[in-house]
């Protein structure tokens, strides 16, 4: 007999967070620059860049459903979810290589249908394809909660080191090598980051420790989806994902015309995203421990209620940029908790639709959580472009309007306040912690008599 696993070791956590990193280089890079690569490279109308951000989620709905449906029924030797995101990692490459490329010589309504055409195949179908599977993946690497909070905690501490790179270095990267050179750079970043993932992790629920193949359980749609319907936190769950990424998209895309226009200076594009990211790698380094005393929900409550209290700060900051950085070290600090808790938590969800209705649907929870998550990066990026266009603001003109200026103002601050009170509501409804050690126990007891 093999020995049973025990626990995820650092290697695997490690590898882990390498896949979202992959796919953090993308959402980095298109939520701080695509809209602005659009609007001012590109020449495209930044009404017309959000109604594009807007529609593209309603396809985006369907590639999940299908998608979530496709890991739930996909059985290889590597498991369920693991192999995609293998398949999809030189797709990753490519897809992020045409987004930000379009083509000059394309008329203006050319140009704008080439963005439509690229924008769906990277957001609504490669990163659908990567993404879902990839959250689905820690709810199959292990059950063990403080396990699942330790993987969480450090993917996010990695990821938020990705986009402090990617924020840090873009602006000078693109001055020296361009959109052209800078996307096949990013996309190869992408490829072997996704690739290290695969190699470093294996799905140990169901797999044969004689034999290192996963045994996998195929659950037909028609068994999955009423199961599904009758977990109350995979709604709430899908929610908060929704709006905590309509907060951080709106208020990142909103980043480069904050530097650009309102402080004058876009080198203080790396500042800011050092004041955010830097206190949420600190607070995540600490969280592990903080869960065992704690638990997800309440941290995540604090966290809400930080996020809230420091784009008041902002908001009421003006020009002056001492203020908007400690408007955004109190921001940053609580989206550690809440970033890192709400990862997690999604495999408890997983489990507890398990104990709840006795089918096990990772694919299925997963397509709505990232549903909620891709919407939410949609209506932000979407958001972003309709407060700067109602104050008027003109890519190609030499000097913007002052209520250009006070709308952009308002987008990098006060909505992103406004939005993180939502999300500190649905924290308090997101109480699925006074389950878990029953559910755990449940399932553990269960899978044992098998």
């Amino acid at each position: 007999m093999g020995k049973k696993k025990t626990g995820l070791s650092w290697s695997e956590k490690i590898s882990y967070g390498m896949g979202d990193c992959g796919a953090n280089v993308t959402v980095a890079l298109c939520s701080t620059f695509l809209t602005a690569y659009y609007t001012d490279t590109v020449g495209i109308a930044a009404a017309a860049v959000g109604t594009m951000m807007l529609l593209a989620r309603v396809f985006d709905g369907v590639t999940d459903i299908i998608m979530g449906a496709i890991v739930d029924k996909t059985k290889t030797r590597w498991g369920k979810a693991r192999p995609w995101v293998l398949w999809t990692a030189p797709l990753m490459a490519i897809a992020l290589i045409l987004e930000f490329n379009v083509p000059g010589g394309l008329s203006g309504n050319g140009k704008l249908v080439y963005a439509y055409l690229t924008y769906i195949f990277q957001n609504c179908i490669v990163y659908t394809a990567n993404n879902l599977p990839f959250n689905a993946l820690l709810s199959r690497m292990t059950l063990n909660v403080q396990d699942r909070a330790s993987a969480a905690t450090t993917r996010f501490v990695m990821t938020q080191l990705t986009t402090l790179i990617i924020n840090a270095v873009t602006a000078t990267l693109l001055s020296t090598a361009g959109w052209f050179w800078l996307s096949i750079i990013y996309g190869i970043v992408t490829f072997f980051m996704c690739l290290i993932c695969f190699l470093g992790t294996r799905e140990h629920i169901g797999e044969d420790t004689e034999t290192g193949v996963v045994q996998v359980e195929n659950v037909p749609l028609s068994t999955a989806l009423p199961a599904l319907f009758k977990n109350r936190y995979f709604y709430i769950q899908s929610l908060l994902f929704m709006f905590l990424y309509i907060g951080i998209v709106s208020t990142g895309s909103t980043t480069f015309y904050f530097c650009n226009i309102v402080l004058n200076n876009l080198g203080y594009l790396t500042y800011i995203s050092m004041a955010t990211t830097i206190p949420a790698i600190i607070v995540n380094l600490m969280l592990p421990k903080a869960i065992q005393r704690y638990g997800k929900w309440k941290l995540m409550i604090g966290g809400a209620f930080l996020m809230a209290l420091g784009g008041l700060i902002i908001g009421a900051a003006g020009s002056s940029f001492p203020l908007v950085l400690l408007g955004l070290i109190v921001k940053g600090t609580g989206m550690g908790p809440i970033m890192s808790g709400i990862f997690a938590m999604t495999a408890d969800v997983v489990d507890y639709g398990e104990w709840k209705t006795g089918v096990r649907s990772e694919g299925l929870v997963n397509c709505c959580t990232s549903f909620g998550m891709k919407v939410g990066i949609g209506l932000g990026s979407a958001l972003c472009t309709w407060i700067i266009t109602m104050g008027g603001y003109d890519g190609t003109a030499a000097v913007q309007p002052a209520s250009a200026v006070t709308m952009i103002r308002f987008g990098f601050g006060y909505s992103g306040a406004i939005i993180a009170v939502i999300c500190l509501v649905l924290c308090f409804m997101m109480n699925i912690d006074k389950y878990i050690v029953e559910i755990q126990n449940d399932l553990e007891a269960k899978r044992n008599t098998k």
